[in-house]
């Protein structure tokens, strides 16, 4: 039909997007407790998975780097590393865990794509998991200009999967339908909008949030 849009499906698991170190590790502490497993990607000496030890059941640090790894040991010999790649799933996989949360921290100030493409394939191998929490500043500016048109905006939808996005005059957001994640703030939902611009991200239906409700 003339002037149909095509419809995606554009529910996903949650992110939290954190713009630096020390907020990335005070999310550590909102965001778990004691009956998460916690994979942090990209551990580097190991320090952010100490913190996030504090606060969850088991966390377990990754990283491609065999030198930072050996610091981290050494200042944390109680928490288990592992030398794998943010991008070696198969070897996550072999750990055997069945992760609740996974804190990323790879990107920096690189591109948003790559980001999102690795994120998604996560999502997809470890069904467990429920809150994606990642250190990106880039992704964080993205998400804070997007705006979601037109749930956003005059607050409806042709979309059945954006319905956590609708947005009432008044600014709320508009009761969850049975079996939704539930509502989120403004910017939980952003990203939505903005990834049919990241090309590299391909079909990228991830829920983000920039300070999203405790889980």
């Amino acid at each position: 039909m003339p002037g149909q849009g095509q419809r995606h499906i554009l529910t996903g698991t949650p992110i939290v997007v954190t713009e630096n170190v020390q907020d990335f590790r005070e999310a550590a502490a909102y965001y778990l407790n004691k009956n998460d497993v916690v994979l942090e990607v990209g551990c580097a000496q190991g320090f952010t998975t100490a913190a996030i030890a504090k606060h969850a059941g088991e966390a377990v640090g990754v990283d491609k780097s065999p030198q930072v790894l050996k610091v981290a040991r050494y200042y944390h010999p109680d928490i288990e590393f592992h030398e794998i790649d943010a991008t070696d799933i198969s070897s996550i996989l072999k750990l055997g865990k069945r992760w609740t949360k996974i804190f990323l921290d790879i990107s920096g100030s690189q591109p948003v794509g790559p980001l999102a493409t690795l994120v998604e394939k996560y999502e997809r191998v470890f069904p467990s998991v429920d809150l994606f929490v990642v250190k990106a500043f880039r992704l964080k500016k993205l998400v804070g200009n997007a705006t979601v048109f037109p749930e956003q905006v005059t607050g409806t939808t042709r979309n059945k999967t954006c319905h956590g996005m609708l947005r009432t005059p008044g600014g709320q957001a508009a009761p969850s339908q049975e079996g939704s994640r539930g509502p989120r703030s403004i910017a939980a939902t952003a990203l939505r909008a903005a990834a049919c611009a990241v090309a590299a991200a391909g079909a990228f239906g991830l829920g983000v949030a920039v300070g999203a409700r405790r889980r």
